[in-house]
């Protein structure tokens, strides 16, 4: 017998869950909820969202509602009868939306809740230097993110690994826990686990332009973390060298221990030669492997060095970059 739901998201991370659902034969997907579309690029095309797209392409019926209390689609969402709505990556909803199927409201984020609750857990996770992380699923109530957990999936994370990669991994876990957590309330084999905040501070809060500035940090493994958390949203980085206005994003870099360093003392400094930038502190480096300067694209740090004429040993913490 399937079980009947109605799906809410709006990124590719939620379409990865939603095409997991779709393809699978005990679920039917009455409806799907996103964000309504939006206008974008130099055009200002109209764009809809990765999951609407979806919704489109394989003729699911689809609400995009600018208000989540408003009557007509308090109506569609009651109409479509659905035992249980599933939502990913998507914004709070209100009680009178979370409240309707009869199984219950649940979500799925991108942490081993409760930690990292909040807006932004894979950027922040890797920042703090975790080498686990996972998704929850748990039962929406009225404070985000802090309902009874349902069920939880393991994922490694690796010394090297930034957050297009772990994203990936994510969200194909979160599909899995998607599905497996839709059985788990059908057939009433779940236990709900109340989440505890008693000595967990970590956070989660969402990411702005700053988060990605390396020159506020104090140590070689904080900018290792800040650079592998960063590669696809801010960008982290050091203001140009030169002393012209900008930034120089700085992309996949790798920890090389036992390093022969000029300098042994605490401080970071950035040093630029005619093959490689290496950022060094005491015995132990960062090699950049990709370097991205103010409106250009994002290239080999190799390639980037032979068409860029500074050289030598630059301060980073202490903002001596000029």
């Amino acid at each position: 017998m399937k079980t009947s739901i109605v799906f809410f998201g709006t990124p590719d991370f939620a379409k990865e869950s939603l095409s997991r659902l779709y393809d699978d034969p005990k679920v039917n997907i009455k409806g799907v909820v996103s964000g309504p579309d939006r206008q974008s690029g130099r055009g200002l095309r109209t764009k809809q969202s990765e999951v609407a797209a979806f919704a489109v392409e394989r003729k699911i019926s689809l609400s995009q509602p600018s208000d989540l209390e408003s009557d007509d689609f308090i109506k569609v969402l009651k109409e479509w009868n659905a035992e249980i709505f599933v939502v990913v990556a998507f914004r709070k909803l209100p009680k009178n939306v979370w409240s309707i199927p009869k199984l219950g409201t649940f979500n799925i984020h991108a942490s081993l809740l409760p930690a990292y609750r909040g807006a932004a857990p894979i950027q922040w996770a890797i920042a703090n230097g975790e080498t686990l992380t996972g998704v929850t699923s748990f039962f929406i109530n009225d404070v985000i993110d802090s309902g009874d957990m349902i069920l939880q999936l393991k994922v490694k994370i690796g010394t090297n690994e930034g957050i297009s990669s772990l994203y990936d991994k994510l969200k194909i876990a979160g599909a899995s826990l998607a599905l497996d957590t839709i059985f788990a309330i059908s057939s009433e084999k779940t236990t709900r686990i109340e989440q505890k905040m008693d000595g967990v501070d970590k956070k989660a809060p969402k990411i702005f332009t700053q988060f990605g500035h390396l020159e506020l940090l104090n140590s070689l493994n904080e900018i290792h973390n800040r650079i592998r958390a960063c590669d696809n949203f801010p960008g982290a980085s050091i203001p140009m060298i030169n002393g012209n206005s900008g930034r120089i994003k700085f992309f996949n870099s790798k920890i090389i221990n036992n390093y022969k360093s000029l300098d042994y003392t605490i401080n970071i400094k950035l040093i630029i030669s005619d093959k490689e930038i290496i950022i060094t502190q005491r015995n132990t480096a960062l090699k950049i492997g990709s370097v991205q300067w103010p409106g250009k694209r994002q290239m080999d740090t190799f390639e980037f060095v032979k068409g860029f004429r500074e050289r030598g040993v630059f301060e980073i913490n202490g903002k001596k970059i000029a």
